[in-house]
């Protein structure tokens, strides 16, 4: 059974929703931009018959988390993850993040190392690496040009290379239908800036948790940056498990998810061991 939370913060009711035992391990889902809690009903009911307390949210303005009230900030949706946390009693959680949530769950790692039991991510980039200039001026306008743009386009564009499923852009097709143009203006400046700006972490830094990194093997979203940059990443991390996802998209989770389940639970159960073993560390 789901049961549906609502917890209040920074101008926005943030609506979360658990399932499975009680007392089981917390395994908490942030969805990517756009999308919304729905995105990961193809995990909920595999982990909680594994007897996971599985959680997932809708991040400030998506879904039914609206309006979008404060600053749609990777900092911010870390902080609404964190009082999401208090509000469920979930002292220490696994952390999975896709896409704009990859970024989410790195911040949340990164402020909150003593809440997190470990992180996954799909379909993202690392957090600490710095950007190049380029990129940071190609910003300045950015804000600009969006303006110009209308809701159709953005949709198109969001749209163009999420899925190789139709039923998965059907989907999401329907998600970004509720969210403003207003709104996805500052959705789309937050995405960018995980990705155009330096978040200060540092050159040197790691997660030091068991990390599953995953993508999908047909991800092309954002010019392919999440294949070509994940195998640097994943070797620069000491507890890193890096998988690829076969027949699956940006949305890697629900394109294909048979096999991200699978990958999901074995790294569940070795996060879980005494001694934690990832065993395939770097395997396509």
């Amino acid at each position: 059974m789901t049961t549906a939370h609502q917890v209040q913060r920074s101008g926005c009711i943030i609506r979360y929703w658990t399932s499975g035992p009680a007392d089981g391990p917390v395994v908490a889902f942030t969805h990517g931009a756009s999308l919304d809690h729905r995105s990961f009903d193809p995990q909920v009911e595999t982990l909680a018959n594994a007897g996971y307390r599985v959680l997932t949210w809708d991040m400030r303005g998506h879904g039914q988390s609206r309006p979008l009230g404060g600053p749609f900030t990777v900092e911010e949706l870390a902080k609404d993850l964190l009082a999401i946390a208090d509000d469920a009693g979930a002292h220490e959680l696994v952390v999975v993040g896709h896409s704009m949530g990859g970024y989410v769950v790195q911040e949340f790692a990164h402020r909150s190392p003593d809440r997190v039991r470990a992180v996954a991510v799909i379909g993202c980039t690392d957090l600490s690496k710095k950007p190049s200039a380029g990129w940071r001026l190609m910003y300045t306008v950015l804000p600009f040009s969006l303006k110009r743009m209308s809701l159709d386009a953005f949709h198109r564009r969001t749209l163009a290379d999420l899925s190789v499923s139709e039923d998965v852009r059907s989907y999401a097709a329907e998600a970004m239908s509720v969210i403003s143009k207003e709104d996805f203006i500052e959705i789309i400046l937050g995405g960018v800036r995980c990705l155009w700006f330096d978040s200060g972490l540092g050159r040197d830094y790691v997660i030091r948790k068991p990390f599953l990194l995953t993508h999908g093997a047909l991800d092309r979203a954002n010019r392919g940056v999440f294949t070509k940059q994940a195998p640097a990443w994943a070797a620069k991390e000491p507890n890193c498990r890096y998988k690829v996802i076969p027949a699956a998209g940006h949305t890697a989770h629900m394109d294909n998810p048979d096999a991200f389940n699978a990958l999901l639970l074995d790294f569940l159960r070795a996060a879980d061991e005494p001694t934690t073993s990832l065993p395939g560390r770097t395997s396509r």
